[in-house]
């Protein structure tokens, strides 16, 4: 953006800024007062500077920091640096605008560092740079906690050629990178701006541009850029700028069939991304004829950026040229060019088990807005992303060794209703087993019950195991094994089930009961027996030999059973320890049988819902220490089951 200024445009510069003020205003107040355009403001004087161009700024969300490229600050007038400013949050005044050194580096002649775009949080700068030799390409640099900036680097991937690459701008997300190349056979020039180098706009030749974008991928890098598509392209275009909402953008272009009669300004225009994904017909701006009529500018070479954040209104910068430099100036913008609304999305993500920290790969698809789904890896324990209103998204977290999480965010609700925060806790692959604690009798949740899960063998792992609710207990398993799962609860019998797994795979699901009978509403007295004959006895024996008091505690049981045919029972035979292991093994084997002879011959319960199982001397209730306990250790008893 080369200047010529000689004495004869600066005497006629002089005489316009004597009658600027004034008029200006007044033409912005007549305009205003017939409600056709608000109020065009020029920046401060602190900010414009006096015979320098001051260009592109890029202005951040909050309205707090404006950085732009200028040729002040030297006697080289026609090389270009980035600058920038800072708002005082309590007077609203600019501060001194100063270079950004860190970016500016050494600075030589003939370089030039311009069209600066700020990342939504405003953490990351992105600029074209021309270094000594060879073409300009497109940079970017960081702003450390001290508040310094990186020193520049090329931006990865497929961005930058041989060729011009400039101006870039970010959307709000981080993923898409909106600038314009130069045109195959076109020229071009430093500052993207041609036409104001010959102090004019009605050039013979003025530089026109590819209108481009790249989309990050994984790896950080950027894509292969694609123009973008029509009804974008013009008869001349450049100077694109994605806005906040990352859905709608300006540009500069030359239209004959859309601009005012017989110009050939370069005025800006409007497009958005409808649902679907097809941008709008660009529609002229109400703010470039306005500002050619009222500004004296020859040419409203317009680089607008959008502060959406800074209440009470959303006001546009941009830059535009008056005859002898560029200056910066303000707009508020239209309702109906104002970016739509946005959300910071933020989530927590963490193992659902220990609460580690974790760094997934997280893919968002707006279902709305298709085009503009992405994929990026979370920071460690954390995911930070900007949604904007009106669209639906996906969001997906996958890590490996972990079941995916999927988040539904739907902005096409009321404010009220936005879902902008989220806590993901991932949960690693396996068998997810669910636990519910029933009582026996009634069926029914015991809420204050407790659960343990525990592998049979080496090859099992419990990964994770919480109670999700009433009498309710999830637990992620490894598939291929068995486990024992155990449930118990007060004035409950403790019960066990097995778990077996050696057919599961990851990502399967098993749902089980534990149920457990309330003793104290179960009462079946131990039935005892006599020292047994050294003999064998048949069934029909054993059940002769069966005491008068047993006989009324089997009643008990077979009244019990035909109240809850649903319920079984399981019979456990034991003998005292008088007699050789083998002997006394067989003789609680016959005191089963004969228990279930008289349930099932003599009072008709189906054998089904009857088992048994002798532990001969192998489980004493009391010591084997005298004839009272002898007695003791000499019973059947019987336990409760459902039988699936």
């Amino acid at each position: 953006m080369r200047k010529r200024v000689n004495y004869v445009s600066l005497m006629f510069l002089f005489t316009l800024i004597l009658g600027y003020n004034a008029q200006a205003q007044t033409i912005a107040d007549r305009i205003t007062k017939r409600d056709v355009q608000p109020k065009v403001e020029r920046m401060p004087n602190i900010i414009n500077t006096l015979l320098h161009d001051e260009y592109a700024p890029a202005i951040s969300p909050d309205g707090r920091t404006l950085v732009y490229q200028s040729n002040a600050g030297g006697k080289t007038w026609e090389y270009y640096r980035l600058w920038q400013s800072m708002r005082d949050t309590v007077t609203g005044f600019w501060t001194k605008p100063s270079p950004i050194d860190e970016i500016n580096g050494d600075f030589k002649q003939g370089d030039i560092y311009g069209g600066p775009s700020l990342s939504y949080d405003g953490k990351t700068l992105y600029f074209f740079a021309k270094m000594g030799e060879g073409s300009e390409d497109i940079y970017q640099s960081t702003k450390g906690t001290d508040g310094k900036w990186s020193k520049p680097e090329k931006v990865a991937g497929a961005v930058n050629t041989g060729e011009y690459e400039g101006f870039p701008s970010i959307s709000p997300d981080g993923m898409f990178l909106y600038f314009m190349r130069k045109k195959d056979g076109g020229s071009s020039s430093n500052s993207g701006s041609a036409e104001s180098d010959k102090g004019g706009s009605k050039t013979k030749y003025p530089s026109c541009y590819k209108l481009m974008v790249a989309k990050r991928k994984l790896d950080g890098s950027f894509g292969e850029p694609t123009e973008l598509p029509s009804p974008i392209p013009g008869d001349c275009d450049k100077h694109v700028r994605i806005m906040p909402d990352g859905q709608s953008l300006f540009f500069s272009s030359t239209r004959t069939w859309l601009s005012p009669k017989d110009s050939k300004d370069f005025d800006l225009y409007y497009s958005a991304m409808e649902p679907g994904g097809a941008w709008t017909a660009p529609v002229l701006t109400d703010m470039s004829p306005w500002v050619r009529t009222t500004m004296y500018s020859y040419q409203p070479d317009m680089l607008v950026s959008v502060a959406p954040n800074d209440n009470p209104h959303v006001l546009a910068y941009f830059s535009s040229y008056r005859g002898a430099s560029h200056e910066l100036f303000t707009y508020p913008l239209q309702e109906r060019f104002k970016p739509k609304r946005t959300c910071w999305f933020n989530a927590t993500v963490v193992d659902s088990a220990t609460g580690a920290k974790l760094k997934p790969t997280v893919k968002v698809t707006n279902l709305t807005r298709e085009p503009l789904s992405y994929e990026k890896y979370a920071e460690q324990g954390k995911f930070k992303t900007v949604l904007t209103e009106s669209n639906k998204y996906r969001i997906v977290f996958e890590l490996d060794d972990y079941e995916p999480v999927t988040k539904v965010v739907d902005l096409t609700k009321d404010i009220s209703e936005w879902e902008c925060s989220a806590m993901i806790k991932m949960r690693k692959k396996g068998v997810q087993a669910t636990i519910t604690v029933l009582d026996g009798l009634t069926n029914e949740v015991i809420a204050e019950s407790n659960a343990e899960i525990k592998p049979d063998d080496a090859n099992g792992k419990v990964s994770e195991f919480k109670k999700t609710g009433p009498g309710k207990f999830f637990a992620l398993l490894n598939p291929g094994t068995t486990y024992t799962a155990n449930g118990s609860a007060d004035q409950y019998e403790p019960a066990s089930i097995s778990l077996d797994l050696k057919n599961k795979v990851a990502g399967d699901t098993i749902n089980r009961e534990i149920y457990l009978f309330d003793l104290s509403k179960i009462v079946f007295q131990n039935i005892n027996f006599n020292t047994a004959r050294p003999r064998t006895m048949d069934e029909k024996e054993l059940d002769a030999s069966l005491l008068p008091k047993a006989r009324q505690e089997l009643d008990k049981v077979h009244k019990f059973m035909t109240d809850y045919p649903r319920i079984s029972i399981r019979i456990e035979a034991h003998t005292d320890d008088r007699g050789s292991d083998d002997y006394n093994q067989g003789l609680s084997e016959r005191r089963a049988a004969a228990a279930r002879y008289y349930l099932t011959k003599v009072k008709g319960i189906p054998e089904s819902r009857i088992e048994v199982r002798a532990f001969g001397e192998k489980s004493p209730m009391v010591p084997n220490n005298s004839q009272a306990n002898w007695a003791l250790n000499r019973r059947v008893e019987f336990k409760p089951q459902i039988k699936k």
